[in-house]
C-alpha cells in the first residue's frame, strides 16, 4: 500500500511542476546520485538541486497526506 501511495503522489506532483524540477528530484532522491553529479549532468548548480529536493519533497508530503485522507 505504501509504495502505491508514494507512486500515486509522485504522478500527481509530476503534473504540477516543471519537468526539469522533477528530473533533478528523481536523480538526486530516487536514484541517489550525489548532488554534484546531478548538477553537472542536468546543467544546474548544486543549490538548485537542494532547492528542487526541498520543494518537490514538500509537495510530495502534501500529496501523500491528501491521498491518505481520501483513502479513509
Amino acid at each position: 500500500m505504501e509504495e502505491n501511495l508514494f507512486e500515486a503522489a509522485i504522478a500527481r506532483v509530476k503534473k504540477k511542476i516543471e519537468p526539469k524540477q522533477f528530473q533533478i528530484f528523481d536523480c538526486y532522491v530516487r536514484k541517489e546520485w550525489p548532488a554534484q553529479k546531478v548538477a553537472e549532468r542536468l546543467g544546474v548548480n548544486v543549490g538548485q538541486v537542494y532547492l528542487a529536493r526541498h520543494r518537490v519533497g514538500a509537495l510530495l508530503k502534501k500529496e501523500i497526506r491528501a491521498l491518505e485522507k481520501s483513502a479513509h
